[in-house]
């Protein structure tokens, strides 16, 4: 069963908040005429009745860490990629993993599928109940995962 919905003031104002620096940012400060202001209310509102009722806190100052380390991690993944695919010989060993999962459902799963799709050379094909499948271009994608998932554990103070 599922909890019910509630447009508070709170919620309305970060959806607010939101709503104003996302179309700020896209419209590089230009768009507020009425179909502007019409683009951010109907936001806003959207914003302010999905969003779950509770996030998992973050440790904020783990962020940075797991930003470097996913930057790190698409650099060097992209380069692979690269490598491999001007390579005459190409060579790639395509493999599909079927994987448990450790984390809990919510924030820390959802930044774990997107992050492993956003890695040159992996794609998340499919998130059922407690386990992942991926695609990858190349072995070694299980010492990556365990790597990925405790580093998400650490930022969503799990461990």
């Amino acid at each position: 069963m599922s909890e019910p919905r509630r447009l508070t003031s709170r919620r309305l104002f970060w959806a607010l908040t939101g709503a104003v620096l996302l179309w700020t940012l896209f419209t590089a400060g230009q768009g507020w005429d009425p179909l502007g202001l019409l683009v951010v209310t109907a936001a806003t509102l959207a914003g302010a009745w999905w969003t779950p009722l509770w996030l998992r806190p973050v440790r904020w100052h783990a962020l940075p860490g797991f930003g470097l380390y996913f930057v790190d991690r698409s650099v060097r993944g992209g380069v692979d990629v690269a490598w491999r695919a001007l390579q005459p010989t190409m060579p790639l060993q395509p493999q599909w993993r079927v994987r448990p999962l450790r984390l809990p459902a919510g924030g820390p799963r959802s930044l774990l599928v997107s992050v492993i799709s956003l890695m040159p050379g992996t794609l998340c094909a499919e998130l059922v109940d407690d386990e992942l499948v991926v695609h990858a271009l190349a072995q070694g994608l299980d010492g990556e995962l365990d790597e990925l998932e405790r580093r998400i554990a650490r930022l969503y103070a799990l461990e």
